[in-house]
């Protein structure tokens, strides 16, 4: 019997977990920091269509998580999901694959054959259901289009939904949320297990890090692994959003859910209508392919075992934050447009009320990019294939030690990373089942 431990039950743990239970001389152990998730029971926080309420949801999130955006600074709040599901509880469920030139690009000729293993829905939303501001941007431009998401019957499907959920009966799969794991125990360079935070230890032949792109790496250091590049290559969408007071009215208080994106180039155009006040709503746009990776993750001196110092760096390669400033141009386009006109009473681009009319320049764009505190969470690339890990996933000159998350992505890909990070899951678990 071959002991496994998976450490993190997010978008790639519930996958690695579900895959190497299927074979019965593989016991598996998925250990979860969070909490667990109700599987296969009535509506949960988590089933609402307003993703910031699902963010909300005590222990979903790690409270004092956060990371500078612009090559140091002030470090803000990073929302990252925490809890059995990780961030597919609590993400805005847009199932976008991304730009399939990007896998072949990684040498992945085999994306096309794993996207039909993975096991999360993609559902239509209904006419009735989405927000004014996805309306508005529907009719302001041809080009938008709605995007399935990540639900079967109008109800979140979350990792665990999919994959732990069909696995449960399994006598060899044990699933222990509540549970922190501090480091990997190693015997010179072959895994013996894990350390828990309680001081107890679980011991195991092969442990899969699935932590996230920003606490794996943390695990790796802690655990004094010293693969060459462990932590650096930090990737996200660099984004920012003008928030939108709504007009006074009926349809400024209808519909939460966001199911509609414009795709210009390599620019992301994403409604916000989560409001609790009937009032405000937002546009956002995100950069989907950035070219800097300048991003780096460490462990903090004055508390190793606390949460990691995160520097994102998003605009260390200056053609970044040009190609930024053309979507911020593209949003305050929008804005003009009678839909938007219609629908919105003022613009800001801050929580003082500072207006859009303001942005009057590339100067005064740039410096609100800067300044502003973004809206996309979608690290990755940390402990990256090619890099810190072979094909397999497996950490470079080390026995028994792989990663199957968000950190492993040899880049942040051109769309929302759930589904890509799933389809990265089922590539590795199929190569580790093959040996």
């Amino acid at each position: 019997m071959v002991c496994s431990v998976v450490v993190g039950a997010g978008s790639g743990g519930c996958v690695a977990a579900s895959r190497l239970s299927e074979d019965p001389e593989c016991d598996v152990t998925l250990l979860e920091a969070g909490p667990p998730m109700a599987v296969g029971v009535g509506r949960r926080a988590v089933d609402d269509p307003d993703a910031l309420r699902a963010l909300r949801e005590q222990g979903r999130t790690y409270p004092d998580l956060a990371a500078t955006r612009c090559g140091g600074g002030v470090a803000l709040p990073y929302a990252a999901g925490r809890g059995v599901g990780g961030t597919s509880a609590v993400n805005a469920m847009l199932a976008m694959r991304g730009d399939s030139a990007q896998y072949t690009s990684w040498g992945w000729t085999d994306a096309e054959a794993m996207w039909r293993r993975v096991a999360i829905p993609a559902e239509q939303s209904a006419d009735d259901e989405i927000g004014v501001v996805d309306r508005a941007l529907l009719a302001a431009d041809e080009r938008a289009r709605r995007v399935p998401l990540t639900r079967r019957d109008g109800r979140r499907v979350t990792s665990a939904d999919a994959y732990l959920a069909p696995a449960a009966d399994r006598t060899n799969l044990a699933v222990r949320a509540d549970t922190s794991v501090d480091r990997v125990l190693l015997d010179g360079r072959r895994v013996e297990g894990v350390l828990l935070e309680d001081g107890t230890t679980v011991s195991a032949d092969r442990v899969v890090l699935a932590a996230g792109a920003l606490h794996t790496p943390a695990l790796l250091l802690r655990s004094e692994v010293d693969a060459p590049g462990l932590g650096d290559g930090l990737q996200d969408h660099p984004s920012v959003a003008i928030a939108l007071e709504l007009r006074a009215g009926p349809a400024a208080r209808d519909g939460f859910l966001a199911s509609t994106v414009l795709e210009l180039d390599d620019l992301q155009i994403l409604p916000l209508n989560h409001t609790d006040d009937g009032v405000h709503a937002g546009l956002a746009v995100a950069l989907m392919r950035p070219i800097g990776r300048a991003g780096r993750v460490r462990l903090d001196p004055a508390d190793p075992g606390g949460e990691p110092l995160v520097d994102l760096d998003l605009f260390a390669d200056p053609r970044d934050l040009g190609r930024l400033r053309s979507g911020v141009r593209l949003l305050l386009d929008l804005l003009g447009r009678p839909p938007f006109r219609e629908l919105v009473a003022e613009a800001y681009i801050d929580d003082i009320g500072t207006g859009i009319d303001t942005l009057v320049d590339d100067a005064s764009i740039d410096r609100w990019i800067r300044s502003a505190p973004g809206m996309y969470r979608h690290a990755t690339s940390t402990c990256a294939i090619g890099t810190v890990l072979d094909q397999r996933g497996a950490v470079r000159g080390f026995e028994g030690l792989y990663v199957c998350d968000a950190s492993a992505l040899p880049g942040v890909p051109s769309a929302n990373p759930h589904l890509p990070i799933t389809m990265m899951a089922e590539r590795l678990a199929a190569q580790w089942s093959a040996t």
